[in-house]
């Protein structure tokens, strides 16, 4: 388990008082099936990671209190209104034009790197235990009229028996409690 915790000390943190939780971004699996990656550990990525992680660090900063957290479903139906896909989002100015439209004084976006199961497949195509969650992703929180890094957080852990959304849960309430005190 590990979790990195910045907080921009000249930043006038009570300024912000509405966040949005935006969007989290997996990355694309570019390199299908060499025969290296067959024998290398890898770990799958639930194509609803980005849902996943958003809900549960939009559910810990309301649970926080300090902020003011925009529904997701809030930001979803901003999305079509504007006809905007996920995609669209992957330009910056993007998501901090959407965070002014929800009325949001700071969006947060997320990169995510692991989150599902990892194994070790043989050449046979047989797996190998042992079977290991992995989660790891970045979190940043971002001024919608600066552009300003708030906060940020790197979190990351694995688990042999909890599954991607408990261990998650569990790394991003450890974070958000470093970040608390971090911010008090």
């Amino acid at each position: 388990m590990f979790s990195k915790v910045d907080v921009n000390k000249d930043f006038p943190h009570d300024e912000i008082q509405k966040v949005a939780v935006i969007m989290f971004e997996a990355p694309v699996d570019e390199e299908k099936g060499s025969m290296l990656s067959k024998l290398s550990a890898k770990t799958t990525i639930d194509a609803n990671a980005g849902a996943i992680l958003s809900s549960i660090t939009a559910r810990e900063l309301e649970k926080w209190g300090k902020y003011i957290v925009v529904n997701r479903k809030a930001v979803d139906e901003e999305l079509k209104l504007k006809k905007l896909k996920k995609e669209d989002l992957l330009n910056k100015q993007n998501f901090l034009n959407l965070g002014k439209q929800l009325g949001a004084d700071a969006i947060v976006v997320g990169s995510i790197e692991n989150f599902g199961v990892s194994y070790r497949a043989m050449s046979s195509g047989l797996f190998v235990s042992p079977i290991v969650t992995k989660v790891s992703f970045s979190v940043r929180c971002l001024d919608v009229t600066t552009n300003e890094s708030i906060w940020t957080a790197k979190i990351k852990g694995s688990s042999a028996t909890d599954n991607e959304r408990a261990l998650a849960s569990k790394l991003i309430s450890k974070a958000f409690e470093e970040l608390r005190t971090k911010l008090n």
